[in-house]
């Protein structure tokens, strides 16, 4: 299980841009921006925004801002799911607009296309009184894949977001709730909203905490129990 502690900061993180047309991070309220490069950086350079899991499928960012903090100018080029871990009053401005604020609560869930194009800059700012903590998926997926991405038994698997490129789904167990037996086609990303004691497949009972994410090679059937004695509720970015 990787989790945003569990995966040590990359180094020559400028190279990254080289590597991959795109590149992704905090997007909630922005406009498309023409700058010169030296008035903003890489999302993954801005101190709040750390890359913690990478490869050719997603991009994971754990952003976390603390009340207070404005974040510096940075670019976002990926179309990235936010699970919302830590919601308060915040504020987005697109390079040379004005401030836009928002009110995000703890659970939401919003794909940074929902709310302007892509790539665009911006800068963003938490005015509460709370942590704005959340875990950002960048798809680097096309949506090309025929594939059927998932099969079988989806009972207590809530369909709530659909893109080209990506299906999303909540699953929200009460203590002793488990969900049907599906198997996954394609990667996949499972971000845990909550924490608790879960059983997946034939695993013995795992505690789990608000935050810990995996990445999953495609071909994998399993459904989730909850073991604990506390609501649980999981996301799953199914890629496609």
């Amino acid at each position: 299980m990787f989790s945003s502690q569990s995966i040590p900061d990359l180094v020559h993180r400028k190279s990254l841009a080289t590597r991959w047309p795109l590149v992704t991070s905090l997007c909630l309220f922005a406009l498309p921006a023409t700058v010169f490069s030296q008035e903003w950086v890489p999302v993954y350079e801005e101190p709040r925004h750390r890359l913690v899991f990478d490869n050719d499928q997603v991009m994971i960012l754990d952003v976390n801002l603390p009340p207070g903090y404005e974040s510096l100018y940075h670019e976002h080029r990926l179309d990235t799911l936010y699970v919302t871990l830590s919601g308060t009053q915040v504020y987005a401005q697109p390079m040379g607009g004005e401030k836009r604020h928002a009110d995000v609560k703890t659970g939401d869930l919003r794909f940074s296309s929902d709310n302007h194009e892509l790539p665009h800059i911006h800068r963003v700012g938490n005015v509460g009184s709370a942590p704005f903590h959340i875990i950002g998926v960048g798809i680097k997926t096309e949506g090309s894949n025929t594939t059927e991405p998932v099969e079988g038994d989806l009972q207590g698997m809530e369909r709530v977001e659909e893109k080209s490129h990506a299906i999303v789904y909540r699953i929200r167990l009460e203590p002793g709730e488990k969900t049907g037996v599906h198997q996954h086609n394609l990667p996949f990303t499972r971000v845990y909203l909550s924490g608790g004691k879960v059983i997946g497949g034939s695993s013995e009972p795992k505690l789990v905490e608000a935050g810990e994410f995996l990445w999953q090679d495609g071909l994998v059937e399993h459904h989730y129990e909850n073991a604990g004695d506390k609501t649980i509720e999981i996301v799953e970015v199914q890629s496609r």
